[in-house]
Parts: structure tokens; sequence; C-alpha cells
């Protein structure tokens, strides 16, 4: 997958829909890939060492789960957030630094 590829938000949405306690709320979960996409996909490609990797997914976790408001039109469960980002970090499978 090139990095063009991985900045189409369309992909991001694909998975995340595939998701059942998700996918009802569009606006929320549209809201949330964005965010990844813009500020956590940027990071998460560019870290080398495991332990970045990892507190960038952590860094996006707690945005997920963090309570809505004017600015942030969706917030996710814990579970759903688990859920989430299980999906998304199967696409990283081959690009996960090493420790």
């Amino acid at each position: 997958m090139t990095e063009d590829e991985l900045f189409d938000q369309s992909f991001w949405m694909n998975l995340a829909t595939n998701a059942p306690e998700i996918s009802s709320d569009l606006e929320g979960l549209e809201h949330l890939v964005e965010r990844f996409v813009g500020q956590y996909l940027p990071v998460l490609l560019r870290v080398s060492k495991k332990d970045d990797f990892d507190h960038a997914w952590l860094a996006y976790w707690s945005y997920l789960v963090a309570p809505r408001t004017n600015r942030k039109p969706g917030s996710l469960s814990s579970r759903a957030a688990d859920n989430l980002i299980a999906e998304f970090q199967s696409v990283f499978s081959q690009r996960e630094p090493e420790s």
C-alpha cells in the first residue's frame, strides 16, 4: 500500500464502518477518522521506536473515548475504541517499528 493510499480517508472510513457499534454515528465517526488521518497517521508513519508507536496509538485511543464536545461530535466506548484501533492496526502489521 502506498503512502498516498494510506492518506485516503475513505479507506479508513470503510475499515471503521465494519464495526457495528461504531457505524451508527457517521458524523462522529467521520470526524474521528479525519482526526486519525490528519494527526495520528503521520506520526505512526514517522516513528521508528515501538514505544513511540504504542504511545501514538494510546493517544488516539484517549481521543476516541474522550467525551463529545461542540468541536468533537463523536465519542466511543472503551470497547468500541479498542475495536476501531484493532481494525486500523491491522493495516500496520508490516510497518510496525522494532523495539
